[in-house]
């Protein structure tokens, strides 16, 4: 058993490229290895910046013997009444080089044909490895690729040299008009010359000597450890998020830790925009003192070992001083305007060319969110028109121009400043919420309110001019809104009618031309946001079939679906459940032609257990349509299981189709209002169980 080693080493791989390059790469080099039927024990892929690196551990010298199978006439055609061979027979082992005699049997598709099994003898991995290598590196998935020179070929940044060695055997080939080789290179400012490489097992070693820290996990740990002295010279506490932290490990090889100071007059700018300053645009890492307050003070990772750390510190605190003199002056100048007054200019921005500009937008979120409102027993009109006005305002200041990314945070600041009411003030952000999958959601009622209105103006804009996502596409985030309109529904325990929503976006959207139906709307853009309810809801682990079987009813009301469905997991029997479903699917089956509804004629139940089936249902049904009309779930369901044994019972002892019409109708009949009483709670026709 042998070590093999690729190394592809490029210019600089941008940090976002490198893990989903790093699972690509994984899975490649994995069904490459399978397919040419070479037998491997493990599989590890390492990266930096300006190298991608996979060993593969235990691999056999020679592949693995194949037999192939070929499939030749059908048996009857290949064979006379006598068995003797027919010309169908005789052409098919010319064909591939064999006598009649050595012809075998084989079944393929259910029917026998004659067939012929070659045996291909396996060759040395070293001969097949410059073909699997030549096929997996340009399909290795990056985000972006490019190409340079005068090459066809695409990566993600030029290919600079490729190391690939069989234990200490070199494997030829040529990639990007560049050659393999036994050698490397080390860091580019500390190391110089090629570095020469016999065998996979110094490879490490040998680039750690030359300034190159392979390993993640000790890049992590030296940018941890650097973390944590700083944090300890400064008695601070540093806001190094997880994201961050790895970015830092992946655009760098050698992480070398140093602290900056800046000017404390800049802490008079919001912190929020300090930070931002600091994490999103310099790769730096803020530090907090004991109370929660940003300090002077800032972390960040050279990718060398300077010759004077001072000059590497210096160079540093002056560029992010000239962002913060930026942001400082930006923060002025804004301060001068009122949000409220820069209503009017969202007419200069375009949302959408078939839509219409922000301020179009604004007055049908206003119009939504007052109806919203008035659904949800929110009466301060006052406060959602306030809010909804300024929500969009700060795109219109230096600060957000600058940095896109604090929109809605700087509104909020704005507001405050300006003396917006608080909750006004942090809905202007909140609306914006979720950013993300995952993503922190609106923590007040007038936020979840404005969020949603704002999320469905979106869609039903959108989808009202035809504009859907389609496979991976989404450029405008539709899936997002609609999963953050899901979210917030589901977290603020929001009962609200989706079609009445939607109407009542389509309605606010009279100035949009172009657009087609409300009806062909409406049923399109149901069938989105129940399509990902059910996704986000399998994805979170929960059963398929109970979710699908609640999709009718958060097609009406998101959050009353979801708590029908969470009902359904908290079933303290499910044997009970699943027999329960038994009898149901019997009463579904043989009703579910009927749709006339019948009254039930007392005096044609003859049988006993008919006749306590029929006093189970009318003794039930009230109390049953009370608590799903209150939403009492949990007391409703256990009213459904409770009919088990009766239906049971029900199915062993009575012969539903009786041959006296009457009878079998009225029996019918009973079982259909059943039926319909369980698809009220949702629609177990969509359970099964194994």
């Amino acid at each position: 058993m042998k070590t093999l080693l690729l190394e592809i080493g490029t210019e600089e791989i941008p940090a976002r490229f490198i893990e989903p390059a790093k699972e690509g790469f994984f899975n490649l080099l994995k069904d490459g290895m399978n397919i040419s039927r070479i037998s491997f024990g493990s599989i590890k892929i390492q990266a930096t910046p300006r190298r991608m690196a996979a060993f593969v551990f235990d691999v056999s010298e020679k592949q693995s013997d194949s037999i192939t199978v070929k499939y030749g006439p059908p048996v009857n055609r290949a064979f006379d009444e006598s068995g003797a061979p027919t010309k169908a027979a005789q052409g098919f082992a010319k064909s591939q080089g064999v006598a009649v005699e050595e012809l075998t049997r084989a079944v393929k598709d259910n029917a026998e044909f004659v067939a012929v099994e070659k045996m291909e003898k396996g060759i040395f991995v070293k001969e097949v490895l410059s073909v699997i290598f030549g096929d997996i590196i340009p399909r290795i998935p990056f985000q972006k690729k490019m190409r340079w020179g005068n090459e066809s070929f695409e990566f993600a940044r030029p290919i600079q040299w490729v190391l690939a060695l069989f234990d200490k055997d070199p494997i030829d080939f040529t990639i990007a008009d560049v050659k393999s080789g036994n050698f490397t290179y080390g860091h580019r400012f500390l190391s110089s010359g090629k570095i020469d490489i016999a065998g996979p097992s110094e490879y490490v070693e040998k680039l750690k000597k030359n300034f190159i820290v392979l390993s993640e996990e000790e890049r992590m740990e030296t940018i941890l450890q650097g973390i944590k002295r700083i944090e300890q010279e400064v008695n601070g506490h540093a806001i190094g998020d997880d994201d961050l932290i790895k970015e830092i490990m992946n655009i760098t090889e050698y992480p070398y830790p140093l602290r900056g100071e800046f000017d404390a007059k800049y802490l008079g700018i919001p912190k929020e925009v300090l930070v931002n300053v600091m994490k999103s645009h310099q790769r730096y890492i803020p530090i907090l003192d004991g109370e929660g307050r940003l300090m002077p003070y800032f972390i960040f990772f050279a990718n060398t070992v300077p010759v004077e750390d001072k000059n590497v510190i210096r160079g540093n605190e002056k560029v992010l001083r000239a962002r913060l003199a930026d942001a400082e002056f930006f923060f002025e100048e804004d301060r001068k305007l009122m949000l409220s007054s820069l209503y009017e200019r969202l007419s200069s921005i375009v949302f959408h060319i078939k839509i219409g500009t922000l301020k179009q937008k604004t007055d049908r979120v206003i119009k939504i969110a007052r109806s919203l409102a008035a659904i949800l027993g929110f009466t301060d009109t006052e406060k959602i028109d306030r809010a909804v006005m300024m929500m969009k305002a700060d795109l219109l200041t230096h600060m957000v121009g600058e940095f896109p990314e604090l929109q809605g945070v700087m509104g909020r600041i704005y507001a405050g400043h300006q003396g917006e009411a608080e909750d006004v003030a942090r809905a202007i952000e909140e609306h914006y919420l979720p950013s993300g999958g995952n993503g922190s959601l609106p923590e007040t009622t007038l936020g979840a309110i404005i969020s949603i209105a704002d999320k469905i103006d979106s869609l039903t804009a959108f989808f009202s001019v035809s504009i859907t996502p389609t496979g991976n596409l989404d450029p405008y985030a539709l899936r997002r809104q609609a999963l953050g309109i899901i979210r917030i529904a589901i977290d603020k325990k929001l009962n609200i009618p989706l079609e009445e929503l939607i109407e009542t976006a389509y309605a606010s959207g009279e100035t949009i031309n172009g657009r087609i139906s409300l009806e062909e709307t409406k049923t399109s853009l149901i069938d989105f946001i129940i399509t990902r309810y059910k996704f986000s809801m399998i994805e979170e682990g929960r059963n398929q079939q109970f979710v699908e079987s609640v999709l009718p009813f958060v097609a009406k009301n998101i959050y009353d679906g979801h708590i029908r469905l969470v009902t359904l997991e908290t079933q303290k029997s499910i044997e009970d459940f699943k027999k329960l479903m038994v009898g149901f699917k019997r009463a579904f089956n043989i009703t579910k032609l009927l749709t006339e509804e019948h009254e039930i004629e007392t005096s044609l139940l003859t049988e006993t257990q008919e006749q306590m089936l029929f006093e189970l249902y009318e003794s039930s049904k009230g109390r049953f349509f009370d608590f799903i009309r209150e939403r009492k779930y949990d007391d409703a369901l256990s009213i459904l299981v409770g009919f088990k044994e009766t239906i049971d019972s029900y199915f062993e002892n009575v012969f539903v189709m009786d041959k006296n019409e009457a009878v079998k109708d009225n029996r019918l009949a009973l079982l259909k209002k059943i039926k319909d009483m369980f698809l009220m709670f949702g629609d177990f026709s969509k359970i099964h169980f194994e």
